[in-house]
């Protein structure tokens, strides 16, 4: 008899991390798994065929229970193994909803993404998930209606965080379709007769660095999923904190906040608590009052933002939410950001802290910040400096869904357009290096925008010409950030990361980009 044409199978494949040997260790179930001779163990959990719960949520009693309709969730996961030279390594095949069965922690995480990335072909990318970082996190799902490259998706590399690739394969033994996230998706003519050949082959190109000619930065920054390192980051945080090491431990707004609205901030909800004019890390800690700190305090405690207009909490987070770390744990650097670890390749640390240090310091000659308003500060600031103007909150309706654009805070008649911000998270100082990428490229591209842009300029400082394309090389794009740290300027890593995008756009057309560090003075409840 002929041999029986093997069907396709939608495979979802999981490597199982080294330390993991053992079944027990990898899955979870009440059921006994069942030996596959020269294989591997199934496990499964019992499921059992039930009324879907819509039927009564959204039903109630209008309808019989007696429908004939059920539902019901198989959960299966084949645990078998590969040989790697005198290494085991063990992969889980999920079926139903099988990796509910794999405990927390024990898949390779980006195993298939991995996969995915040494066996695309370039041109072949169809959908990709990703998470912006720099700024509050941001999430997002796009997919092609053809295959197209990486480039498509307008993907920057130093700021979005790939976390699944679907695309078209140039390996034939991995199928056509191939979709990668920590499991490896693949419709193959696979099954249980020639499974271990198959994961010998998904191993191999896992440990290829084919990825490398093309998208070598996917390794640049990743973010922390395995539970035992995100249990050591807390507890070297918490060792530094009850240590009063507080180099590299900040604590600051995670979102960007009306600062025209705040009263202050309080690290405890009653309205007698102390307001303090800004986050620190430091009379945070002094307001436990003698609490050490633990992981469970400062998730579980809340920082309150109080509303000027109505003295009520306008917004809350968690304290550690709010906390910004950076740590080394066995020489490689982690950054806690919004609440979530990452991991950062040390050779894109060294190129992102080179070019902060590289970036130079404008000479404008700005004030000290004194009071808690930056839109007074602006006008202040502007009034000190000569040929100055104050374009705070001058937003410019400008583009598609009537868009509102500030041009700057500052603009000189030396040609310095200045933005102004008050220190904070990653989110805060993103969007101070976005409004400037923004509207230096509409001032340089876009005349429309220079006739309303010179219709709010006072006279001294108006464009001689609005129609004509403006030098950007004679102009100096300046970051102004306000800190009340008696150290040089510092900033977080993310927001490094950020500036560097900023400066590299900036300067691609033509501008000049310096930083200035405003100092802070007195500093209200603290």
């Amino acid at each position: 008899m002929p041999a029986q044409r093997k069907k396709t199978n939608k495979l979802s494949v999981y490597m199982i991390k080294p330390h993991y040997q053992r079944l027990e260790d990898i899955v979870d179930s009440d059921e006994s798994p069942r030996e596959i001779e020269q294989v591997g163990h199934f496990v499964f959990a019992q499921s059992h065929p039930h009324l879907p719960d819509w039927v009564k949520d959204f039903f109630g009693s209008t309808l019989d229970d007696n429908l004939g309709i059920f539902a019901s969730s198989a959960k299966g996961v084949l645990i078998t193994s590969v040989r790697d030279g005198n290494n085991t390594v063990f992969f889980a095949i999920a079926f139903g909803v099988g990796r509910h069965l794999l405990k927390e922690g024990v898949m390779e995480e980006n195993f298939g993404l991995k996969v995915v990335l040494n066996s695309v072909d370039l041109g072949g990318f169809r959908s990709i998930r990703k998470t912006t970082l720099g700024s509050v996190p941001k999430h997002s799902y796009e997919q092609m209606s053809r295959n197209v490259s990486p480039a498509e998706f307008g993907i920057d590399i130093e700021q979005d965080l790939i976390s699944s690739v679907t695309g078209k394969s140039r390996d034939e033994k991995l199928g056509k379709t191939i979709t990668g996230k920590d499991a490896l998706s693949a419709s193959v003519k696979i099954d249980v007769t020639n499974i271990r050949e198959f994961l010998g082959h998904c191993l191999e190109r896992y440990k290829s660095t084919d990825y490398k000619r093309d998208f070598d930065w996917i390794d640049q920054i990743s973010e922390v999923r395995d539970p035992h390192t995100e249990t050591l980051l807390n507890e070297g945080l918490i060792s530094k904190l009850n240590g009063g090491d507080l180099n590299k431990v900040w604590m600051a707004v995670p979102e960007v906040i009306d600062w025209s609205d705040l009263k202050g901030f309080r690290y405890a909800k009653e309205k007698r608590g102390d307001l303090h004019d800004d986050l620190d890390i430091g009379s945070f800690l002094a307001n436990l009052n003698g609490v050490p700190p633990t992981i469970e305090l400062l998730k579980g405690q809340q920082v309150y933002m109080i509303s000027a207009a109505s003295d009520d909490v306008a917004l809350h987070w968690s304290a550690f939410r709010c906390t910004y770390a950076e740590l080394e744990l066995n020489s490689q650097l982690y950054i806690l950001n919004n609440g979530k670890w990452y991991t950062i390749a040390n050779d894109f640390t060294t190129q992102v802290l080179n070019d902060f240090t590289n970036t130079p310091e404008s000479t404008i000659d700005l004030p000290n910040y004194a009071g808690n308003d930056e839109g007074a500060y602006n006008i202040a600031a502007a009034s000190s400096l000569p040929g100055s103007c104050c374009m705070d909150k001058a937003l410019i309706v400008h583009g598609g869904g009537h868009s509102k654009i500030e041009f700057c805070d500052l603009y000189t008649t030396d040609k310095r357009i200045v933005h102004i911000k008050r220190y904070g998270g990653s989110s805060v100082l993103s969007h101070l290096f976005s409004q400037g990428v923004v509207s230096g490229e509409l001032f340089v591209s876009d005349s429309e925008f220079r006739q309303k842009l010179n219709a709010q300029l006072p006279t001294e400082n108006k464009l001689s010409d609005p129609s004509a394309r403006p030098k950007p090389e004679e102009h100096e794009v300046v970051y102004g950030i306000i800190s009340n740290a008696t150290t040089p300027l510092d900033i977080p890593f993310f927001s490094k990361v950020s500036l560097r995008n900023a400066r590299r756009r900036l300067t691609s057309f033509g501008y000049r980009v310096a930083i200035k560090k405003i100092q802070k003075i007195g500093s209200a409840g603290e």
